[in-house]
């Protein structure tokens, strides 16, 4: 999440992957197999740097890297020149992924918006260089008037470029422009899409931009440490950053003066439209009363005097502010792809983060500018939405008369509630079968928390707090999805049962597993005829409910390091690389397989606790729609070098095992997360003062 700011399914119309209208064979991989017989075949998009049509009006498809390093070297979206072609070639590139611009227009746009990012990159970061510059640069009339002129000659290739081409272009193009003034730029660009969606004059537009430039100059007075901190803030810190909005209002504001539309969007910027328990801060509700004590201020009530084009600007800031963030790569984050950042705001946007209004303009540009969310190659984190995390009982394991309570008995008495307030880790108290009597009084007595835990309490409660088994819990994430599967009765009846017997499958494994993926037939030279099964009533894509292990025994780097093992060690078992790169750990089974010796005994010594949860991501195998894709599931950290190349041998990593040939490619779709949500209930809150 930015910092700063806040923490129904469709129908599959084509069941066959790679099905034909034309044909009735329903050819699983053909394309694919063509493709591995021709070793030098390139897939769709793909171009040689030979190739002359990279230069009829073409930009990249996918990011560049530099050769062995995950560094970009040319970012998405770029356009495709001689020069670019020239320096690739230099760094030994000889293919790359490309395809057309959407409008010729955009390439002149993209070039008058470099001269206007340099021009205003140079106003801005003087701005941002120290107090007193910010004092100068936002109360010298001329420069804000020059700044407008410049954003209204500019405002048709804005416009062009935001309805032409993904934002992604924009951040391709700021990569050119590394300046503190960035997310301002950004941010006044998002607002300028919006205002020109919603049809406002030129004049609200220029001037709720001004605005925005300015929203973050608060900052200057945040420490550095602060806003680089690479990981979560801790309590002060966070008190330090819900600060930059005071800050930016003292240094904006004009002692004597009505306070201008600049002034109050760096005060109000962070204010949500809903009023929502824990959200939003601002002069409307953190600093409304310092305000009123200290500058004789009332924010309120300036506030429900303004017109409606300088509310609007206002409002529209909370909404640019966050997307501009979620789209920049910080200290503590990376940038977030098109649809990470669609899911994060449509999910604010429910609770009530943004105007309605606002939100609907900017979901449509986005939706232009992202037609393919989901291209064939990309990968991200498996959204937490679509997870269900549950727990299911293990085998209960015998032990001497023992005082315990399970995590069902604790619930019944009320005190889970209080042990969650004070960061009792619920997995593994699940995981455990429960917190022993002695552990648990040590807790209360450690927190000085308020329940009665004694035994003569908890048999007065109607409970036995003396158990002869434990019986642990094992979280699993539950995960609906739709496969492509024939069961043992639909390939009895199809007669396809026969054929894989006569291509020696073995038929008590079908049987056991219930069924079989159909592309294992296709694999083996058995075509499966799309329409003849369905006039036999077998649909092959069905809905499915896949069960996920939601822990393992994962190490850390740290763990390693209490451990003695070193970075030479790991660096010559080929362990390193990923050890560093996977913040949630590495299985501890997979560092052991690579020669990595770790003693169980050793890790309750240093007080590891290896179990630790698992973490999925999601790769697109091929796109279906906008919101609906064919998957693998990988676990985070892992990697697959082909993804159309699955084993069906079994991998000694349990968790590989069923991802990879156990549950294989799945189809998932995410038109819950990424179609615009139903607003009609988000009201704005009474902290706004203003009823419209």
């Amino acid at each position: 999440m930015p910092r700063g700011g806040v923490k129904g399914r469709g129908t599959l119309l084509r069941v066959g992957r790679h099905a034909n209208p034309g044909r009735d064979n329903w050819q699983i991989g053909n394309f694919r197999s063509m493709a591995e017989e021709t070793t030098h075949a390139l897939q769709p998009g793909q171009y040689r740097l030979s190739d002359p049509a990279l230069l009829m009006g073409m930009r990249l498809q996918q990011e560049i890297k530099v050769p062995g390093s995950d560094a970009i070297l040319v970012p998405r979206y770029t356009p495709i020149t001689t020069k670019l072609v020239a320096r690739l070639v230099q760094h030994g590139v000889e293919t790359l992924f490309a395809e057309p611009v959407q409008e010729k227009a955009v390439v002149t746009s993209v070039e008058q918006m470099k001269k206007m990012f340099t021009v205003i990159e140079n106003v801005v970061s003087g701005a941002l260089g120290g107090v007193e510059d910010i004092a100068l640069s936002f109360q010298n009339q001329q420069q804000i008037r020059d700044l407008e002129r410049l954003i209204q000659s500019n405002l048709n290739d804005i416009d062009s470029l935001f309805k032409s081409d993904p934002t992604e272009k924009l951040m391709a193009l700021t990569q050119h422009h590394s300046g503190t003034a960035r997310h301002s730029i950004m941010a006044s660009f998002h607002l300028m899409a919006i205002g020109r969606e919603l049809g406002w004059p030129d004049g609200k537009i220029v001037r709720g931009a001004i605005a925005v430039f300015n929203h973050d100059v608060g900052k200057t007075r945040v420490k550095l440490e602060t806003l680089d901190w690479p990981g979560r803030l801790d309590g002060n810190q966070w008190k330090e950053m819900q600060l930059h909005p005071l800050f930016g209002c003292r240094l904006l504001y004009r002692v004597g003066e009505k306070p201008d539309l600049s002034m109050l969007t760096a005060l109000l910027h962070h204010e949500w439209h809903a009023e929502v328990a824990g959200k939003g801060y601002g002069g409307l509700t953190l600093f409304a009363d310092y305000l009123k004590r200290t500058l004789q201020l009332d924010i309120p009530k300036v506030v429900a005097e303004l017109d409606r084009d300088d509310l609007d600007c206002i409002q529209a800031s909370s909404l640019v502010d966050m997307v501009s963030a979620l789209e920049e790569r910080r200290a503590y984050k990376r940038e977030l792809d098109s649809f990470k950042v669609l899911v994060i705001m449509n999910s604010d946007a429910m609770l009530g983060h943004f105007h309605p209004e606002h939100y609907a303009a900017w979901h449509r540009i986005y939706m232009r500018q992202n037609p393919n969310l989901l291209p064939r190659g990309r990968r991200f984190a498996l959204p937490r939405e679509k997870e269900r995390r549950v727990f299911t009982p293990q085998k209960p394991r015998k032990v001497s008369q023992l005082g315990l309570l399970t995590y069902q008995e604790m619930e019944q008495l009320g005190f889970m509630p209080v042990l969650r307030n004070v960061g009792m880790d619920e997995e593994r108290i699940r995981r455990r079968g429960g917190l022993t009597l002695k552990v648990l009084e040590q807790i209360k007595n450690d927190k000085r928390l308020e329940f009665d835990c004694s035994p003569e309490a908890i048999r007065a409660a109607g409970l036995n707090p003396i158990k002869d088994q434990v019986v642990p819990e094992m979280e699993m994430i539950e995960l609906d999805v739709w496969r492509e599967w024939l069961t043992w009765d639909e390939l009895e009846r199809s007669g396809l049962l026969a054929k894989a017997k006569a291509h020696l499958f073995d038929l008590e494994l079908i049987r056991k597993d219930g069924g079989m993926r159909p592309e294992r037939l296709v694999k083996r030279g058995i075509p499966l005829n799309e329409k003849k099964l369905a006039s036999q009533g077998i649909l092959i894509l069905k809905p499915w409910t896949i069960k996920l292990p939601g822990s393992e025994n994962r190490l850390t780097a740290a763990d390693l390091l209490k451990l003695g093992v070193s970075d030479q060690q790991l660096e010559k078992a080929g362990c390193l690389d990923r050890v560093r790169k996977v913040k949630s750990g590495v299985p501890m089974d997979w560092l052991v397989n690579q020669g990595i010796m770790i003693v169980p005994a050793d890790l309750g010594k240093n007080g590891i606790d290896p179990i630790r949860k698992v973490f999925y991501d999601i790769l697109v195998t091929e796109e279906i729609s906008s919101t609906r894709a064919r998957f693998m599931l990988l676990r985070e950290g892992d990697e697959v070098k082909n993804p159309d190349e699955n084993s069906n041998q079994d991998d000694p990593d349990p968790i590989r095992n069923l991802l990879l040939n156990k549950i294989g490619e799945v189809v998932i779709d995410f038109v819950d997360l990424v179609a615009m949500p139903d607003l009609s209930g988000v009201t704005m809150g009474d902290h706004w003062g203003v009823r419209r």
